[in-house]
């Protein structure tokens, strides 16, 4: 029944792609991508903490050279498999299946650099206002002083590739998340920046369930 579940979701995912006009090659990469995540989805529970975590297992099979490129996928296929229609029509509506996707990026600048001058950076109300809710969040479920500094950092980075962002949409927040974990070599340090961009999305878009949907404290790399 799971494995009927994987499929399903994964066909209404390449119809809605073929739709979209992907020619049949992009198409069958992005097949192969989801093919490889069913295994890790069979018999589990259909939220986004039981997702992430097969997409978890999944990534420690995988080179990390293929992670850039496989995320995106599947971010995508998430919500046809947890049958989220809003979200389906809201990433449709901002064209994140046509032959060409919203065109907007992050800022095209040297990121570590950035990085390394964030402190003299000042948010604007709008962009603090949800680090601050994330901070409460992270220091009510237990993280220390160590953890929350550094996971305020990855998300000041985000915020910055976010200012020139048309609309809080789903499409301009993975691909500034995605530009974000470029900066990390180590499994462990990419691991904790995903984890903090997934949480934060929620704080981000205004969710009020966004503290019910943390995970569980990583500790980071040493």
């Amino acid at each position: 029944m799971n494995n009927n579940r994987e499929h399903i979701a994964l066909n209404a995912y390449l119809n809605l792609l073929e739709r979209n006009g992907i020619c049949k090659s992009l198409i069958r990469q992005r097949e192969l991508v989801i093919l490889k995540l069913v295994p890790y989805l069979e018999e589990i529970q259909s939220d986004g903490f039981s997702f992430r975590n097969a997409v978890d297992e999944l990534f420690k099979q995988l080179d990390k050279s293929q992670w850039s490129t496989s995320l995106p996928v599947i971010r995508d296929y998430f919500s046809f498999w947890n049958n989220d229609i809003k979200a389906i029509v809201a990433m449709n509506q901002d064209h994140a299946f046509g032959v060409n996707p919203t065109e907007w990026k992050p800022i095209d600048a040297d990121l570590k650099q950035i990085w390394n001058s964030l402190d003299e950076i000042t948010l604007t109300i709008s962009e603090s206002q949800p680090l601050e809710s994330y901070e409460r969040a992270l220091r009510k479920n237990g993280a220390d002083d160590f953890f929350v500094v550094a996971c305020k950092k990855l998300v000041k980075l985000l915020l910055l590739l976010l200012r020139s962002a048309p609309h809080k949409q789903p499409v301009a927040y993975r691909k500034a998340l995605d530009a974000n974990l470029t900066l990390f070599s180590s499994a462990e340090a990419y691991k904790v920046s995903l984890k903090v961009g997934r949480e934060f999305y929620y704080f981000w878009k205004g969710d009020s369930r966004a503290p019910s949907l943390m995970q569980p404290a990583l500790a980071l790399a040493a």
